[in-house]
């Protein structure tokens, strides 16, 4: 009989205080998330953000706004 092996990702301290600060405020930029003190550096904290965006069931998405918004 096989066995069905079970993967699962873990989350790191910093991922962890992302989703909750996400969890807390909802919507946050990056810079938001740096004065928060999540991170102390923001190309770090971008591939953090980055590794939870592109999961198969991603835990966080993002809106891009243009220069010029629409009304």
């Amino acid at each position: 009989m096989l066995t069905k092996r079970l993967f699962f990702k873990t989350l790191s301290p910093s991922q962890e205080k992302i989703l909750l600060s996400l969890a807390r405020y909802k919507f946050l930029t990056t810079g938001q998330m740096l004065r928060l003190g999540i991170m102390s550096d923001r190309a770090n904290l971008n591939k953090q953000i980055l590794e939870l965006r592109y999961w198969k069931n991603p835990l966080v998405g993002s809106a891009t706004f243009g220069v010029h918004p629409k009304f």
